[in-house]
C-alpha cells in the first residue's frame, strides 16, 4: 500500500513539474475593473508574514532559525512559522519574544479519536500553537482534501479561535482557460460556507492566494496579477459578508515569493503581506522579506 502511494504521489508531483510553465505560457487574467468596486477604501490592515517550511527543518536548524529571527526588527508586522508538527514544541522551547506566532500545517477538526496520523487543535494548542494553515494545494492535490472537509476545517479553527490561513489559487490550464476567478469564487464560497453568526472578528481570518502554477516553479504572478486576483477575492468576500468585514480580512500572495519580488508585490494595496515557501527556510531572506513589507506598508498607510 505504501509502494502504491509512493507512486501516485511520484506521478503527481511529475505531473506537476511538466505544467510548470515558462514565463511566456502565463496568460493574463481578463481585466476585472469591471468587477472591482474602485470607491472602496482600503483599511491598515496589520501585514503578516507567514514561513510554510513544509517538509523541511530539523530541530538544531529549527531552533538556529528561531534564535536568529528573533534578533531582527519586525515592527508593525505579524510574524508566523509554519513548521512540521513535530517541531512545534522545539520552537515553543526556543521562543521568547510573544509577537512572533507558531502555526501548524494540518489538523484533523475532530477533538479526539480514532484518527491515525492526524492532531487535534487542542493538542496543537498544547504545545503553543495558534495558527493553522487550510486547503494547501499540496493538501487538495496530493491528499485529497475535498472542499466540505476544508469548509468544515475552517468553521473549526475559527471556533476554536485559532488563525486560520485559507489557502486557494488556480493552475495553469485554469488560468489559460479564462477560469481563474471562477475556480477563486468556487474556492471561496464553499469554503466560507461553513462560518455562521456571530461571525469572527476579521482581524483573525487570514486568505492566501497561491497560484497553483507559481508554487515551488521559481515563477512568480506579477504584481498586478496578484494584485487582480487578490482583489477580485476581497469582493467576493464583501458579497458574502459586507465590505466593512471583507475589508478588514488580510489576504496574502504566496507561490515563490521572495526577498527579489517583496516590495513590489507588497506595494499593491491588497496585498497584506505573504505565505512564504522555499524563501521561508533561511532565516536572513525571511526576515529581509519582513523588513520590505514593513517599509513598503509604513509608506502605504503615510499616504
Amino acid at each position: 500500500m505504501s509502494d502504491l502511494r509512493t507512486i501516485i504521489e511520484q506521478l503527481v508531483r511529475q505531473t506537476l513539474q511538466e505544467m510548470a510553465p515558462s514565463s511566456s505560457d502565463i496568460k493574463p487574467m481578463k481585466a476585472v475593473s469591471q468587477t472591482i468596486n474602485s470607491s472602496h477604501n482600503y483599511g491598515k490592515r496589520l501585514p503578516l508574514v507567514a514561513a510554510n517550511w513544509k517538509m523541511n527543518q530539523l530541530s538544531g536548524s529549527a531552533k538556529a532559525f528561531m534564535r536568529e529571527i528573533q534578533l531582527k526588527d519586525r515592527k508593525n508586522i505579524q510574524t508566523l512559522i509554519c513548521a512540521p508538527h513535530i517541531l512545534l514544541p522545539v520552537l515553543a522551547g526556543e521562543k521568547k519574544e510573544t509577537d512572533i506566532l507558531l502555526g501548524a500545517q494540518n489538523f484533523y477538526p475532530e477533538p479526539s479519536g480514532a484518527f491515525t496520523g492526524e492532531h487535534s487543535l487542542d493538542m496543537l494548542i498544547d504545545v503553543g500553537v495558534q495558527s493553522v494553515i487550510i486547503g494547501h494545494s499540496e493538501r487538495r492535490n496530493l491528499f485529497g482534501e475535498t472542499d466540505e472537509l476544508l469548509a468544515k476545517k475552517l468553521a473549526y479553527a475559527v471556533d476554536k479561535k485559532f488563525l486560520p490561513i485559507f489557502c486557494i489559487g488556480e493552475n495553469l490550464k485554469e488560468r489559460n482557460d479564462g477560469s481563474t476567478f471562477r475556480v477563486l469564487q468556487n474556492q471561496i464560497l464553499t469554503g466560507f460556507a461553513g462560518l455562521k453568526n456571530p461571525l469572527p472578528d476579521p482581524a483573525m481570518i487570514v486568505v492566501a492566494y497561491e497560484p497553483i502554477w507559481a508554487i515551488g516553479t521559481g515563477l512568480t504572478a506579477t504584481a498586478e496579477q496578484a494584485q487582480d486576483a487578490i482583489a477580485f477575492v476581497r469582493e467576493k468576500l464583501a458579497d458574502r459578508f459586507s465590505w466593512a468585514y471583507a475589508n478588514s480580512i488580510r489576504i496574502l500572495y504566496g507561490g515563490s515569493a521572495n526577498d527579489k519580488n517583496a516590495a513590489t508585490l507588497a506595494a499593491k494595496p491588497d496585498i497584506d503581506g505573504f505565505l512564504v515557501g522555499n524563501a521561508s527556510l533561511n532565516a536572513t531572506t525571511f526576515a529581509s522579506m519582513i523588513e520590505q513589507v514593513a517599509a513598503v506598508k509604513r509608506k502605504v498607510f503615510a499616504s
